[in-house]
């Protein structure tokens, strides 16, 4: 029945109290502010004003219409704001995936920073496998995704972000923490705990121990890198897992590099046919400058 620029007209003409003053807030002649006053008049049926010296007097009707018109501009209100925190992405909701270690690192300082100079920002963030991140990326259920392993699927885009090594990670007074870096060989009678089979980490690691059995002195396989390293500190072993995450979660491990190097590299994963939103571009630039100063304090 009515268009928004008529509401406009109505409620203008409420408020200021006659035609000439609305038209003046308008920026509309007088004559256009009275025919679209009546327009409206025809198109409900009824008298909106009674006209006196100059002045409109709001009928009962129009007061009871006026109270619902202003719900319409409160939320036109609500819903241009809205427009304007997207636009400079301070509203809006974020989803995001990752595996355990990558969301206990950088990636927790940069959701922390960037809800501090956006409030209205919502994060989902999940924790999960690299398989399920990838899928969650492929069918656009996240905005952005973070994994360690080598992953490929033909409908997620996969950003490198840096590149990292395996350490060795054991309890303070365990006698290799004295060493500088840890080998294959200063393993032989200990007790690794490591990736489980058919992780793509354990393939590299394998790779580098070379002829020794890595099998075989796995004694403890886990997809958790959390997991080794809280049966680390509880006397179960050594443990060959990535960096990420470690330090801030068990401090007083001590973390030695593993030699031959083993690199992994933590990834960014997102829909490759889907168009990133602001929010979403906006956290990346973020997640790089929280990648950065972790990269400092290495």
């Amino acid at each position: 029945m009515f268009n928004l620029r008529q509401l406009e007209i109505f409620r203008a003409v409420m408020v200021a109290g006659s035609i000439t003053s609305a038209g003046k807030h308008l920026q509309m002649s007088q004559p256009a502010v009275t025919k679209a006053v009546r327009r409206m008049e025809d198109l409900v049926g009824f008298a909106l004003f009674r006209r006196s010296n100059g002045r409109v007097q709001p009928t009962p009707e129009a007061l009871n219409l006026f109270r619902e018109v202003e719900k319409v501009f409160h939320t036109v209100g609500v819903v241009e704001k809205y427009a304007r925190d997207l636009k400079e992405s301070q509203s809006g909701v974020l989803t995001l995936a990752c595996t355990p270690t990558l969301s206990c690192s950088f990636l927790t300082e940069a959701i922390a920073s960037f809800r501090r100079d956006r409030p209205r920002v919502r994060i989902w963030l999940q924790i999960t496998k690299t398989k399920e991140v990838m899928e969650l990326a492929a069918s656009g259920q996240i905005d952005l995704g973070l994994i360690y392993a080598p992953a490929e699927h033909l409908a997620v885009s996969v950003y490198p972000l840096f590149e990292t090594q395996l350490v060795c990670v054991m309890s303070p007074d365990h006698p290799l923490a004295r060493k500088a870096a840890i080998q294959p060989d200063d393993l032989h009678k200990e007790p690794i705990i490591t990736n489980v089979r058919n992780e793509p980490i354990h393939d590299l690691l394998g790779a580098a121990f070379g002829k020794i059995d890595l099998d075989r002195q796995v004694m403890i396989g886990t997809n958790s890198t959390i997991t080794a390293c809280s049966l680390v500190m509880k006397g179960s072993g050594v443990a060959i897992v990535e960096p990420m995450g470690v330090s801030e979660i068990f401090p007083t491990a001590v973390l030695k590099p593993f030699l031959p190097a083993v690199s992994v590299t933590p990834r960014v994963v997102q829909a490759r046919n889907v168009a990133p939103s602001r929010i979403t571009r906006a956290f990346l630039e973020v997640l790089e400058q929280a990648v950065s100063r972790y990269l400092e304090k290495r």
